[in-house]
């Protein structure tokens, strides 16, 4: 199963004589597009998510039907997350409330996707294309990850142990060059998982290493990007929910999502992924927990062939340019808003990849879309 979503928040404040760049810790409850602020100091991978970078960012919640079901009882699951990072890694910390864990399947490959899991869409560089399988398969990432620990030291028949064994393991699966799903990559080297069980509420803490498409499955030497301030990566999330032997619901990140037979569906290409934006405010003992003076910005459709939908959040942001930018940087189109909703006329625009940039005095929101034909 594979992926979703778009959008980058590049806001910066000026505070205090010696000017003080600074951008505030938002909440973006809606976790479609989260800004990752950066950990003085990277946390323990240990399940419990008490360390000082935790107290300071946001919760964004997991709550969108990707599978056009009704969102289940809360009593049944509830979610949320955080996730800051490192030059080396990304981190996040999840919360999951699920009254009833299955895992039926020995077998890490063995339709993986319907047992209870949590899967995560990465795409490092941003970019609408293919990912599932084949000669598209690290265009990006979709790790889906057992919220069952088993015994690390059986792979293929490794029993169920309790999560917090030393000897657990919460395998890592995703499709590779070969689109049988039966032999699916163990990517357990990708990521380190800590699960800690309180009730039914399970804390999960996650260590990422991110990959970009060059990314080659017959090698040991695949080395993880450096990650850089203001980067913009792919980024969703999705749990997927057992109670009876297969998966029930699927909630994730970002909103409609029951598009299997669409022309972009998730699991297929990274149009409808949300975004992770790298700031670089580092988070120590001494910053504050500002929260959301963050602007936003939802387009709509995107891929767009006509009429590009612009709404923003923020009153403040009313009277603001517009500008969009070929990927060769030159402006394309301009024009003013007048209230928080401005439809643009794209029909005249080629094919292709395209940034929006919405600027007032206050600083500038990015954008990316996909122009597709008329």
């Amino acid at each position: 199963m594979k992926k979703i979503g778009k959008l980058a928040v590049i806001t910066f404040i000026k505070i205090g004589l010696q000017a003080i760049i600074l951008l505030l810790i938002s909440i973006n409850a809606s976790g479609i597009n989260y800004t990752a602020y950066r950990a003085g100091k990277a946390p323990v991978i240990d399940g419990i998510g008490n360390e000082d970078c935790w107290s300071k960012v946001s919760w964004a919640y997991i709550n969108q039907p990707f599978d056009g079901k009704a969102l289940p009882d809360s009593a049944d699951y509830y979610g949320r997350y955080k996730a800051v990072w490192t030059p080396s890694r990304i981190y996040v910390l999840m919360e999951i409330t699920d009254d009833k864990l299955v895992d039926n399947r020995v077998h890490p490959s063995d339709n993986y996707w319907e047992d209870d899991c949590a899967e995560f869409f990465i795409d490092e560089d941003y970019t609408p294309q293919g990912h599932e399988c084949g000669a598209d398969a690290f265009n990006a990432f979709a790790y889906h990850i057992a919220a069952v620990a088993r015994d690390k030291n059986n792979y293929i028949n490794g029993s169920i142990v309790s999560l917090d064994s030393p000897d657990a393991i919460n395998h890592v699966i995703d499709l590779g060059t070969d689109c049988n799903t039966g032999k699916a990559l163990n990517l357990d080297d990708h990521v380190v998982t800590r699960i800690n069980k309180n009730g039914n509420k399970y804390t999960w803490e996650l260590e990422f290493k991110i990959f970009d498409k060059t990314y080659n499955q017959a090698s040991t030497t695949n080395t993880p990007v450096i990650l850089t301030p203001n980067k913009i990566i792919g980024f969703a999330i999705a749990y997927c929910d057992n109670d009876n032997g297969k998966r029930e619901s699927m909630i994730g990140t970002v909103p409609n999502h029951n598009d299997y037979n669409g022309k972009y569906p998730f699991y297929r290409f990274t149009n409808e992924f949300g975004t992770l934006t790298l700031n670089d405010t580092i988070l120590s003992t001494t910053t504050e927990n500002k929260i959301n003076l963050i602007p936003k910005v939802i387009i709509s459709p995107n891929p767009v062939a006509n009429t590009l939908n612009v709404a923003l959040n923020n009153n403040d942001w009313q009277h603001s340019t517009i500008r969009i930018f070929n990927v060769l940087g030159q402006t394309v189109l301009w024009q003013k808003t007048e209230d928080n909703n401005t439809q643009i006329n794209v029909s005249g625009l080629q094919p292709g990849i395209y940034i929006l940039e919405v600027s007032n005095l206050g600083g500038k929101i990015l954008q990316k879309f996909l122009k597709e034909k008329f």
